[in-house]
């Protein structure tokens, strides 16, 4: 599983990456171009881009659906069935039920409902310290004296690079440990690398310190991802593989998405302050990491039991 959400994560930060490096050294292009929209300009470009990206999909082959709609159709009948309903109340309402009922209840009861809420208690907050970094790292490298070459080039290029690598170590390094100590290591590295932006706030421009903040928050950043993504697929019931995976999925992303907003906010309440605040987005990782060893023994029981069902007792 480890291994699996490597390669997928790869390719999600190839995307990411080499996407900002496009955006960013094309904005500078037409900047220098004295092009006045050149933002605009350069949002048509990526624009065009996507549409020749979901053209070659369309031409990708796709393994046919029919066993999985026969399957959930026959679930629906069963569902329709005890619930004495018929008709096209009795699909819909079955369909409700296999689709986004049956799944919730499945994740509460095969945890608990006290151990169920702790998992999305601490999905929902891994991420948001790096989150809160995550949004105003740009705004952060403007005011520091940066161009937007320099950020391409450190922040895209070469990040995608130790990016793509580390994924890949962070994956065979989650295999070796298991993931509840990966969870741990990746939370601790996060907050750590967090630190590096106030060393740089505090000390003022520095190329040298500006590459090294990057690169390690890029490492730290690609080990969280792939051992976050392996542990919510560990998580999840075979039976409600897609629903359950969103739905933790969902949370995380929540956590990043609603707090992360205010992050602008809290950067002008410091005063400009950018030391302080990197500062306070590595004691943001603090509360998620106690829940997890609260939580220790009991997830990991839950994952060997995943191994097991998955690949049977050689696992």
């Amino acid at each position: 599983m480890a291994a699996g959400a490597a390669i997928a994560v790869v390719g999600w930060w190839t995307g990411y990456k080499l996407g900002g490096v496009v955006a960013l050294n094309t904005a500078q292009a037409f900047q220098s171009a004295g092009i006045e929209n050149y933002w605009q300009t350069t949002f048509l470009v990526l624009g065009s881009i996507v549409i020749a990206c979901n053209i070659a999909l369309m031409f990708v082959p796709e393994q046919s659906p029919e066993d999985r709609v026969a399957d959930q159709l026959e679930q629906d009948s069963i569902i329709a069935s005890n619930l004495a309903l018929s008709g096209q109340q009795g699909r819909v309402v079955a369909w409700l039920v296999g689709t986004v009922v049956g799944p919730l209840l499945s994740f509460f009861r095969r945890n608990g409902f006290a151990i169920a809420l702790a998992i999305l208690g601490f999905v929902f907050m891994f991420k948001i310290g790096e989150a809160f970094l995550g949004r105003m790292s740009i705004v952060f490298y403007k005011e520091m004296g940066f161009s937007k070459s320099d950020i391409a080039l450190y922040s895209k290029g070469i990040g995608w690079i130790t990016t793509v690598v580390f994924t890949l170590i962070g994956g065979l390094f989650a295999i070796r440990i298991g993931l509840v100590r990966a969870m741990f290591v990746a939370g601790i590295l996060m907050a750590g690398t967090n630190l590096m932006f106030s060393w740089l706030a505090w000390s003022g421009r520095s190329e040298v310190l500006f590459a090294a903040a990057v690169l390690l928050d890029d490492l730290a950043g690609a080990f969280a991802t792939v051992t976050f993504v392996a542990f919510i697929s560990m998580l999840v019931d075979r039976t409600y593989t897609a629903t359950q995976y969103a739905l933790l999925a969902s949370i995380g992303t929540a956590g990043r998405t609603l707090f992360a907003s205010s992050s602008g906010a809290l950067v002008d309440w410091l005063g400009g302050d950018w030391g302080k605040f990197f500062v306070l987005t590595a004691v943001m990782v603090i509360p998620s990491l106690v829940c997890l060893w609260i939580l220790r023994h009991k997830l990991t029981d839950m994952l060997s039991g995943a191994q097991v069902r998955l690949f049977g007792k050689s696992a």
